[in-house]
């Protein structure tokens, strides 16, 4: 492969992007940004049921309003959950991996 790939869709990818940054071949924040983009997803929203009008979220959930085709109104609740099909997963890494591979740019 010659120079940095466009998109980083593997293992192999990313590992290769951070060993050119290393060398100087690339610029290390680039790398360090698609790196932190690859976290990105990590949390996700997830339908939990459906509440009343009045009801308080707590510090990990949203409300959402839904009006049915009949015109009224019913306001669903998401929980914030940790994504089982994120990016980094998908690739082989850890979170703990991802963040000292940005680490050891950031040095």
């Amino acid at each position: 492969m010659r120079g940095a790939p466009k998109w980083l869709n593997s293992k192999e990818d990313v590992l290769y992007c951070v060993q050119l940054a290393i060398e100087g071949g690339l610029d290390k924040e680039s790398v360090k940004k698609k790196l932190q983009d690859i976290l990105s997803d990590e949390k996700v929203y997830m339908y939990k049921n459906v509440v009343n009008e009045g009801y308080t979220p707590s510090e990990n959930e949203k409300i959402c309003e839904v009006k049915k085709e009949d015109g009224t109104i019913e306001y669903h609740a998401y929980e914030l959950q940790e994504n089982q099909n994120a990016r980094f997963l998908q690739m082989g890494f850890t979170k703990d991996e991802i963040t000292s591979i940005i680490n050891q740019l950031e040095a």
